[in-house]
Parts: structure tokens; C-alpha cells; sequence
């Protein structure tokens, strides 16, 4: 599958010559002979003295190089921007849905740059030869051409959203060497929103969680290179911590300005709370966790153990005697969390318990035992009752926030509620409870994936902050951990009406999406859809990491080449030719077959208890299993479950 569309035109031209046809956005190359392969076309300079020259219009352009042993992508889509790469170019037409292709231009050696102007894109390369290939508007593929394919049945909408969201937002929002190429902080700088005329700054607390969630997905070496600056942009920006107390900061602004400590009052001006002292702190330890896991790099791990520890210290600070985490605010920028809040304690067990699995892989068991009990001590907190933890007796649900002055609030928040049970800290009581809960208020979380609590209309002018309502609404970060629970709970069904749900919105308007969405009933009544920033990076990456690591299963873990854990409703085949994955599995009614497409040996862990009831007469034909349902395939095999009649 790795061959793209074949190009449909042979062209056989002499020095200097321009075409004297337009072929989809390409409108000219002069100084080319350009020959049909089976592949694609191969472009050949004529004049060695000069560059090739091409001309495309309506268009966008993203580079791909290598430079510093580190992949880079270079995006370009402001008039006048210009752009060297080494790699490769991409040129996609602005209409994602466009009938016409894209194009990529791969080079061996030599360079290509790229000029936007109002009418397109100009293009100079600097090389005897590059191989043209063609491919979708939004390309199902990475920036190396490998290629992806999800065909389940009652969801063809998915593969389309999964190729816009990619190339339409989480690409073009890496602007370390373009728009950031000159700022103090640059490596690992990636936007919230394309509308930079609203925020150009980059946002370590909430924001790199949920870029790094769906960049880990896609799982390409540019992708996890990115990942591993925005990791390391965070590590730095909390040694440059002015108080040396290592905390990361809400966010980076162009002119190296950070906000390591902001205040917000609530609309009556009667109460204040800090926004996100230790939401980054607490978030880096698990990114880092998972891109360990994706690389297996034990070097880096060593090499940044001290900056995870001193990320787990400065939380550390907030917890009191009792195990309890005054975080404040955790996610919702414009609610006035001021104290203690359950979501902030049940992500900061958590990511203790994975913090000593770390300390323990590099033999620092002192060290691993200490986290260990750290986390212990704090999911113990988490499911008391109230008043010395979170568990409200009488509404059998978790609360949202308990205040300084000791009062709980209560709106019958989602993350609140399942992330206790997503991580296995709730008792079985609770557990049954929260699940009820979810439950009966299906209707208010789920009229847009996900909204943040079932009772937004109760929120006060206390407890709303003075920039107004709008975290009171449906979020890709509420929907991240809102599927995670899903899944634990085997909700295949609800994951693909999710999945569809927030495809079917992005189809609307070019694969963008707005920051907030559905609070067209009680708060911002005005026939939008939609409100804070357009073009924002949340929904696009959270769709890649649901669609991709909770729907369709496929993770890399510390302990194998990749998991397969699919969650399908319906019968289907997935094949993704990204190395990470390199595989291709089908289900349907005789069974499952998954078929390792890499040209190395590899370790399967293999999980097909989602996939229904029938999975329990599944019988694996001929495959060493290891250990934990683990597999090994050699180069181009296939394992195949049989459903015993």
C-alpha cells in the first residue's frame, strides 16, 4: 500500500521547458524532464546550472527535514513565508475535500524551498532529480508516505477525519523553525490555534498533554521527534523557573514572556483561584512516561530523571498531611477552583505510580518505593468519604471541588467521577455507582464529546470565572479521558458514536475545529455551535488519539513492539504501514486475523476481549504465545483466531 495514486499524464519535456498543461494545483515546471515511473514522476533538472522551477496554486506546503540527527516539519501558509527543506515538500490544495491532489516532492539530496504567495506557492529545487508522487488532498498517510487505512462498516467518515486533522491542524501548528525560529524559546514550540491573531503563544499546562496524546498516536519518527522537543521545552522552561522551584507555566508568548503564576477572580469578584499551578508538573511525568514506551530510549529516561523528580517535588508541596493535593485549578481555565480538586488527585496518583515505575526500570528502587507509596497514600485520599476526601455518601458520586474555606462543589462533573474508576482507585461500590451516574446523565455528557459536567446550569457567579462560561461546555480534553473510561468499561459502541460525532463536525468546515462546543441551550444562546478559538489544536488531536490508541487499540507498549486491543462494534480491517505499527488486522464473522507488515521479527501483545462475546471461542492457530497473550510474528506473518463452531 505504500504506491500512491499513479500519475495519470506522461510528460517528456526539454531544458527550460514549461507545461503546457496544468495537471490539478501544478500549474508549471520549467528547466524539467519529467518522466511517468511506476510510482510517480520523476523529475529531472535539464540546465544543471539552474533550479528546477515549479509553479502551484491555491495551495499550502509543509517541508519535511533532517537536521541535528532530528526530524522537522516546516509548514507554510502565510503570504510571504518562506521555507528550506531537505527532505521533502508536501503541496496540498487549501479545500481539504478538494478533488484535486496533493503532491509530494521527495528528495534523496539536495534541497527545496518554497515561497507562498497570494496565488500559491512557489517552488525552487535544488537537485538533479526528486520523484513526484500524488496523493489525496489530505494525504492518508504520515509525512513519509506511509500509509493508513480504517474500513469499518457504518463508519466510512473516519480515515477522511483522521487525514484532515493531521495535515489541516496538528502539522501546520509545529512552528519551531518557521513562525518561532527566532524566539527565545523555539525547540518543541507548537501553537494552540492557527489564529495566531488571537493566541501565538505555546501552553505547557493542558494544551502539550493533549498535543503529545495525539502525536504519540500517529506515531511517526516526526511526530515523536516533535514530541520529545515539547517534553524538553517543558523541562526547560521549569529551570527557568525565576523562584527556582521548578514549576512549568500556564504559557510561552513569541517574546519569551512566561506565566508561572496567574490569578483569576470569579464574575461577582467574590472569589480567586491560581490557574494551573501544577497542571504541567503533573502531566509531564505521564508524556514522558509514554514516550518512553514509544522509543524505548532508557538514555533519555536517565538523562531526565532529575527533571521528573523535581516536576513531582514542586507537587509534592501541595499535599498535605492527609494525602489530599491542593491543586486549584486543573483543566477548566474560567471555573474558580480554589482548593482541592478530585480530577487533580486521582491524575497526580497516577502519575506518581508511573513516575516509580520509571525510578524502578532505572534501578533507583529507594526512589520507586517512595512514589510508590506517595501514590498509594494519595488514591487512598481520593475515595474517602467527605469530609477528609472526595466521596460524597449521600449523592454516591464523586465531588468536583472541596474549597478552602471547606465546602464542596458540586456539578456532577464527568472526569471527577470516571477517572477514579479509569485508573482502578474506586472501590467496587463506588465503581457501580459512578457507572449509574454516567448513565442516567448519558444525555447531558454526550451531546458533544464530552461535556465537562452534567449540571452546567447550577455553576454561580462565584464559581464561574470573569472571562465568563465557556469551559462550561464540551472539550477534547473531557472527551480524551471520557473515552479512556469507555473503554475500560468495553463501551465500543459509544467510542464509534463519539468518533463519528466529532468527524461529521470537522467535515463542516475544513477539518477545523473551535475550542468549545454545544453551548447553544443555556449559555451563549446564539445559533453557534462553536465558541472560543477557531482553528484549535484539542478536538484534532484527541480524534487521532481516541480514534487510533482507544477504538481502533493500537499502542506501543514498554514491554512489547505494539498492543493490539481493538474495540470495533462492527466488522472491519485496519492497516497501518507506519512502522510503529506496521500491521494490518480484519475482523469478521469467521474471526481475526493480524498480519505483521514489517520486515522484522516482532512482539505482539494481543487483546480481542472487546470485540464481543463470541472472542470467548476464539482459539489461536499455531502461534507461540509468550506470556500475557504475547505474540511473536516473524517479518510478513500472519496469526490468525478462529471462531470455534
Amino acid at each position: 500500500m505504500k504506491t500512491l495514486i499513479a500519475a495519470i499524464i506522461f510528460f517528456a519535456v526539454s531544458a527550460s521547458f514549461a507545461l503546457a498543461q496544468t495537471d490539478g494545483i501544478l500549474l508549471s515546471a520549467a528547466n524539467a524532464k519529467l518522466t511517468t515511473t511506476a510510482e510517480g514522476i520523476l523529475v529531472t533538472r535539464t540546465d544543471p546550472n539552474a533550479p528546477i522551477e515549479m509553479t502551484f496554486t491555491i495551495c499550502q506546503g509543509i517541508g519535511v527535514s533532517r537536521e541535528h540527527d532530528q526530524w522537522w516539519v516546516l509548514p507554510i501558509s502565510v503570504t510571504n513565508a518562506h521555507i528550506d527543506a531537505n527532505k521533502g515538500l508536501w503541496i496540498l490544495p487549501v479545500d481539504a475535500t478538494s478533488k484535486e491532489n496533493s503532491w509530494y516532492l521527495e528528495l534523496k539530496d539536495g534541497s527545496v524551498s518554497a515561497t507562498k504567495t497570494d496565488n500559491g506557492l512557489k517552488v525552487l529545487l535544488n537537485a538533479d532529480s526528486t520523484t513526484a508522487f500524488k496523493a489525496e488532498a489530505r494525504p492518508h498517510s504520515d509525512p513519509f508516505r506511509n500509509r493508513f487505512s480504517i474500513q469499518i462498516a457504518g463508519a466510512p467518515g473516519l480515515e477522511d477525519a483522521l487525514a484532515g486533522f493531521y495535515w489541516g491542524t496538528m502539522l501546520p501548528s509545529v512552528v519551531e523553525k518557521t513562525m518561532a525560529a527566532n524566539f527565545r524559546y523555539s525547540s518543541g514550540y507548537v501553537l494552540s490555534t492557527l489564529n495566531i491573531t488571537a493566541y501565538a503563544g505555546s501552553y505547557p499546562a493542558v494544551d502539550h498533554e493533549f498535543q503529545i496524546k495525539g502525536r504519540l498516536a500517529m506515531g511517526s519518527e516526526v511526530d515523536l521527534d516533535i514530541v520529545r522537543r515539547m517534553i524538553e521545552l517543558q523541562f526547560k522552561l521549569m529551570g527557568d523557573d525565576p523562584e527556582h522551584l521548578s514549576r512549568a507555566p500556564t504559557s510561552v508568548q513569541p517574546d519569551g514572556s512566561r506565566e508561572y503564576h496567574v490569578r483569576r477572580s470569579s464574575m461577582d469578584d467574590k472569589q480567586n483561584a491560581a490557574m494551573f499551578p501544577l497542571t504541567a508538573n503533573i502531566e509531564v511525568i505521564e508524556e514522558a512516561w509514554h514516550y518512553y514506551e514509544a522509543r524505548k530510549d532508557l538514555a533519555w529516561l536517565r538523562d531526565h530523571i532529575g527533571n521528573l523528580e523535581r516536576a513531582a517535588a514542586w507537587t509534592l508541596a501541595s499535599v498535605d498531611q492527609y494525602g489530599r493535593v491542593w491543586s486549584d485549578v486543573y483543566y477548566e481555565d474560567q471555573v474558580i477552583e480554589d482548593g482541592r480538586v478530585t480530577q487533580a488527585q486521582a491524575f497526580a496518583a497516577n502519575t506518581f505510580n508511573l513516575l516509580a515505575g520509571m525510578e524502578k526500570l532505572l534501578g533507583r528502587q529507594a526512589k520507586a518505593a517512595s512514589y510508590a507509596a506517595t501514590s498509594k497514600k494519595l488514591a487512598g485520599a481520593l475515595i474517602l468519604p467527605l469530609p477528609d476526601g472526595y466521596w460524597d455518601e449521600k449523592s454516591q458520586r464523586f465531588i468536583d471541588w472541596v474549597d478552602r474555606d471547606g465546602r464542596s462543589h458540586d456539578h456532577i462533573h464527568l472526569l471527577a467521577n470516571t477517572v477514579p474508576v479509569t485508573f482502578g482507585y474506586a472501590t467496587p461500590d463506588q465503581a457501580t455507582a459512578v457507572r449509574r451516574l454516567v448513565e442516567e446523565n448519558a444525555g447531558r455528557f454526550e451531546r458533544f464529546p464530552s461535556f465537562v459536567a452534567a449540571d452546567i446550569a447550577g455553576y454561580t457567579k462565584s464559581e464561574i470565572g470573569n472571562g465568563g462560561p465557556y469551559d462550561l461546555s464540551a472539550a477534547g480534553r473531557y472527551w480524551y479521558w471520557d473515552a479512556a473510561f469507555r473503554e475500560s468499561q468495553k463501551q465500543d459502541g459509544v467510542l464509534l458514536d463519539q468518533l463519528k460525532a466529532v468527524a461529521a463536525e470537522g467535515a463542516k468546515d475544513n477539518y477545523f475545529m473551535g475550542e468549545r462546543y454545544d453551548m447553544d441551550y443555556i449559555y451563549y444562546i446564539d445559533g453557534k455551535n462553536a465558541h472560543g478559538a477557531g482553528k484549535y489544536y484539542e478536538y484534532p488531536n484527541v480524534y487521532s488519539a481516541v480514534l487510533i490508541s482507544k477504538f481502533l487499540g493500537l499502542t506501543i507498549p514498554a514491554d512489547a513492539d505494539v498492543s493490539v486491543a481493538p474495540h470495533l462494534g462492527s466488522y472491519g480491517s485496519v492497516e497501518f504501514d507506519e512502522p510503529a505499527y506496521a500491521l494490518r488486522y480484519s475482523y469478521d464473522a469467521d474471526g481475526f486475523v493480524l498480519k505483521n507488515l514489517s520486515s522484522k521479527r516482532r512482539r505482539f501483545e494481543v487483546d480481542l476481549s472487546a470485540l464481543g462475546a463470541a472472542t470467548a471461542f476464539y482459539r489461536l492457530r499455531s502461534q507461540p504465545v509468550v506470556a500475557n497473550a504475547t505474540i511473536i510474528l516473524a517479518p510478513q506473518e500472519e496469526a490468525r483466531w478462529i471462531r470455534e463452531k
